[in-house]
């Protein structure tokens, strides 16, 4: 059998809906494309390993004779800012959370819905649900690095919007059974879109994302 084109589609009812699932040829690419009214929908991770959280802490000394000199402490970020930074916070959050579930290809882990909500917690569900039947897992890492194209905090709920460029050709699917590649088609980079909203009491959620096609970015 021929190898399924880029554009080749399969559709399947999930829940009762009409979904499309995009088969390419990189299946061991762990983007589950979802085609979800029109708009394309991919699941990505992110490992624990590839986000850095980086601390600054002060440091006094104290000497004889010398008074200690004043503590510097950070600016207190703006409204604007504070959001943004909480937004770029959860969605780092929402791919690492990915990465972690798949290992096992495990829709029911917890920090999914720490970090995400409505469609894109369903996108990554449903794509990790796909693979635990096909027997199949995720491994690897994907480089990331977000930043705020636009922020809405006047309004309810508050949002941000996230760019990205993704590079997902060390994120890789894997049989379960035998640790071996679906095939041998690396990923690549890819521009990537998000919506994160604020769910109520300072927390927010990554509420939908779009991943293009590799080499968009």
């Amino acid at each position: 059998m021929a190898p399924l084109s880029a554009t080749h589609s399969l559709l399947r009812v999930v829940g009762g809906r009409g979904v499309s699932t995009l088969q390419g040829p990189c299946r061991r690419c762990p983007l589950a494309v979802l085609i979800v009214r029109g708009t394309i929908l991919r699941g990505t991770a992110v490992t624990a390993g590839s986000i850095l959280i980086f601390v600054i802490t002060g440091c006094t000394g104290h000497s004889s004779g010398t008074s200690a000199p004043p503590s510097l402490s950070a600016p207190s970020l703006s409204g604007r800012a504070l959001a943004e930074q909480r937004a770029l916070d959860a969605y780092r959050g929402m791919w690492t959370a990915y990465a972690k579930a798949g290992l096992t290809a495990n829709p029911d882990e917890p920090d999914l819905a720490r970090y995400a909500t409505g469609d894109a917690l369903n996108t990554l569900v449903k794509g990790l649900t796909n693979y635990r039947k096909a027997g199949q897992i995720l491994k690897g890492d994907v480089v990331n690095s977000p930043s705020a194209a636009n922020s809405a905090v006047s309004v309810d709920p508050s949002r941000v919007d996230v760019v990205d460029c993704i590079d997902d050709t060390r994120f890789l699917v894997y049989v379960a059974a035998t640790g071996a590649l679906v095939d041998d088609v690396p990923g690549g980079r890819r521009s990537t879109t998000a919506v994160v909203a604020d769910t109520g009491g300072g927390t927010w959620k990554v509420s939908s994302f779009a991943v293009k096609a590799v080499g968009t970015c």
